[in-house]
């Protein structure tokens, strides 16, 4: 089971309800592909670790952001392609607009990777 931060619902609340909304929806993606991993707050943002850091997530002013693996994210380039992304940034305004089984496939992807370089 995954290890929750309680860091991580208090800066939730913060949030305006659509986007708590949206965040807790991701969370729940990550605790579901990644049962072992530990809730972290790391640069500011919360995230998952397991072996290393997997992903961060946050709200900014104008969009949401999912920080991943930039390997990983490059390789699922095209199942990302209608959204925002940078090297290792996928920029999203509403949890729809995330493919997710794509996302669970990448959260994955980047665990087993970083297992192997362990």
């Amino acid at each position: 089971m995954t290890i929750i931060d309680p860091q991580i619902d208090a800066y939730l609340e913060t949030l305006p309800p659509a986007r708590r909304e949206a965040l807790t929806t991701l969370r729940g993606w990550m605790h579901a592909a990644l049962p072992e991993a530990q809730e972290v707050i790391e640069y500011g943002m919360p995230g998952l670790f397991q072996d290393e850091l997997i992903c961060s997530y946050k709200s900014q002013k104008n969009y949401m952001s999912l920080y991943m693996d930039v390997d990983v994210v490059a390789a699922h380039k095209e199942a990302l392609g209608h959204l925002n992304c940078g090297k290792s940034c996928i920029r999203f305004r509403r949890i729809d607009q995330l493919p997710k089984a794509t996302i669970i496939q990448m959260l994955q992807e980047t665990a087993q990777k970083q297992a192997l370089n362990q």
